[in-house]
């Protein structure tokens, strides 16, 4: 078990480390792992190199589990109010101390206010450049609006079958195949099963890719882009012959 555990915070926390957590991510898994996950997490997120280096300026900041570039709203099991979610872009858009970005970290989010939660989709839509927003839960419940909004990470138990994910089309015949399947699909229906790539990618180590097909799963929750698009820009994902962030640019 603990093994599993730790295999999950590492692959979460690569995975945000890789982009500096552009999207905000949120961590649902038991309360007894909020810490281990926020700390892992905010390690590589902050780190110049995305992984949790130890020797750059901002691993150099870190006495013990405190840093001057990571915030906490709220504690576990008392979620922040109204006006704490509003200091976040404040806090955010603040130069950080000695790292790439700085981290607030929102405990108890699945028990948000529904104001509090509503306060959040601006900073969730825009996060400042200078920040990375992290949520942690216990329950995958949040608002449908801020769902949309950040990259989730679910932990589940040894022996389910859904740990590692949904494997993907093994070749071209079976990917057209699968555009045949769901081209009548919406696009949020899309955006279940390519979530079950993202874990996919995530079990095998592929960061990248799972971090792109991770961007696609948004879009297509957002209803941004119809079913072909989507399917297309799944096949690139899965190609890995076009860098994501030079095709959308600023789509979001």
């Amino acid at each position: 078990m603990k093994e599993a555990v730790q295999a999950f915070i590492g692959r979460v926390s690569s995975t945000a480390g890789s982009d500096g957590a552009r999207i905000p991510v949120a961590g649902v898994m038991p309360l007894s792992m909020h810490d281990d996950f926020a700390l892992a997490c905010a390690r590589n997120i902050m780190c110049f190199s995305g992984t949790g280096c130890g020797v750059c300026q901002a691993c150099s900041g870190w006495s013990g589990k405190g840093h001057p570039d990571m915030l906490f709203f709220g504690k576990p099991e008392n979620p922040p109010g109204i006006e704490d979610c509003r200091r976040l872009w404040e806090e955010l858009s603040l130069k950080p101390f000695c790292s790439r970005k700085r981290v607030a970290v929102i405990h108890s989010a699945h028990r948000l206010s529904l104001p509090a939660a509503n306060s959040l989709l601006k900073i969730a839509e825009e996060t400042p450049t200078t920040g990375a927003l992290l949520l942690l839960l216990e329950e995958n419940v949040m608002i449908p609006t801020l769902r949309s909004r950040v990259r989730i990470f679910q932990y589940r138990e040894c022996g389910s079958s859904t740990e590692t994910g949904q494997p993907v089309p093994s070749g071209t015949i079976e990917f057209v195949k699968w555009v045949g399947k769901t081209r009548k699909a919406e696009p949020k229906a899309l955006a279940v099963e390519i979530n079950g790539w993202v874990e996919y990618f995530l079990s095998k180590g592929d960061h990248p890719r799972a971090s792109d097909l991770d961007n696609v799963r948004i879009l297509a929750e957002k209803g941004k882009l119809t079913t072909p698009m989507i399917q297309d820009l799944a096949l690139a994902c899965l190609e890995g012959e076009v860098q994501f962030e030079k095709l959308l640019g600023d789509i979001w």
